[in-house]
């Protein structure tokens, strides 16, 4: 198995367990699973039918639970996302889940396409809250919930460089200024490993664990971010959205370095992510 990561797992004895009770029902051995070991609360085995989601950690369940109901409860999309094949699997406190694998590559047949990618959010944005929200995260889990402001100014902005917290700083006030911006239900992880392409067509969003009620322009700030599409960013929402987006976008490498804080990665960790918050921030500097 190639690692991506140091997040935690179980044992390769549970993991192979934990694969043949989820697809005991939805697809038969032998199983020679893909790994996918990029995410920080489940790592994915994925069969030619199945995508097998488990949670790295016993605490992380609950997590992996929600986010799969979510899935579960939204309506017929433009796009494919990964629902349940069979139900949930608990073993040795670890929790699994058997969905739907979604085909598709993670670019797309040419450059990305703002018009394609803004029917992505303006069906997510325009979702109906109401049925989804006993599943929904908190908004900007990722980065301290609602208590992101203090976790950035307190925690992450004494470890930059000197030169650079003022600027970080800024960023931050930047951001404070939009709380008040309306909210929809936003996915909250739409960067270009979550977006599936079949040609230049959009085919499947995976990934719903961060979707809450949110400003829109945190994810029109991921899409613009993660496809290289500042540029072309008129194209994926009105002008006072991309405004907002680009309050949420200056925070995104601070908001790095507050997941793993909050997450409580090993020092060693916390170092990179923090060396490469800084390259961003002189790369971006105003």
């Amino acid at each position: 198995m190639a690692h991506e990561t140091r997040y935690p797992r179980p044992d390769q004895p549970t993991l192979d367990a934990l694969v043949a009770a989820a697809l005991a029902d939805v697809d038969p051995p032998p199983h020679d699973p893909e790994w996918v070991e990029h995410g920080s609360n489940t790592l994915v085995a994925l069969t030619d039918r199945a995508a097998v989601r488990i949670a790295r950690e016993r605490r992380a369940g609950g997590e992996v639970l929600r986010a799969q109901r979510l899935v579960d409860a939204l309506p017929d999309l433009p796009f494919d996302v990964p629902r349940s094949l069979a139900a949930p699997v608990e073993l040795d406190g670890h929790l699994t889940v058997a969905t739907r694998r979604l085909h598709g590559t993670t670019t797309p047949a040419t450059r990305p396409d703002a018009g394609a990618l803004r029917e992505v959010l303006d069906a997510v944005h325009g979702l109906d809250p109401a049925p989804l929200e006993p599943y929904l995260a908190q908004r900007r889990a990722f980065c301290g919930g609602e208590d992101w402001e203090a976790t950035l100014r307190d925690r992450v902005v004494p470890l930059l460089d000197a030169d650079l917290r003022g600027e970080a700083v800024r960023r931050i006030d930047v951001l404070a200024t939009v709380e008040d911006a309306p909210r929809t239900v936003n996915h909250g992880d739409l960067g270009s490993t979550n977006v599936l392409w079949h040609g230049d067509r959009v085919g499947a969003v995976l990934d719903w664990d961060l979707t809450a009620r949110e400003d829109p322009a945190e994810d029109v700030a991921t899409v613009a971010t993660s496809f290289d599409l500042w540029s072309a960013a008129t194209a994926l929402a009105d002008p006072d959205t991309v405004h907002r987006a680009r309050g949420f976008a200056g925070t995104f490498p601070l908001q790095i370095v507050a997941f793993a804080l909050l997450q409580g990665r090993p020092d060693e960790e916390l170092a990179r992510t923090v060396a490469r918050a800084q390259r961003a921030l002189r790369r971006t500097e105003t």
